[in-house]
């Protein structure tokens, strides 16, 4: 892969973690999920919030996973 396609892919997947990152801060009120990891959704209320965090915080995960071999 050349330099610009990787840089390319580097600033879309940061994209995409600050939106999912926006969103987890939305749905748990707070940054607080960052030091805690998935298991502060577990004190959330609604399961459609339970869900939906567990979703984003799957997309960072993977979003990790892709810059580690990149």
């Amino acid at each position: 892969m050349s330099i610009s396609k990787s840089k390319n892919l580097e600033r879309k997947l940061n994209n995409i973690a600050q939106e999912a990152t926006n969103e987890l801060n939305n749905v748990c009120g707070s940054s607080l999920w960052e030091s805690l990891g998935f298991t502060f959704f577990d004190q959330l209320e609604d399961s459609d919030k339970i869900a939906k965090a567990n979703f984003y915080y799957g997309q960072l995960q993977i979003i990790n996973e892709i810059k580690f071999f990149i």
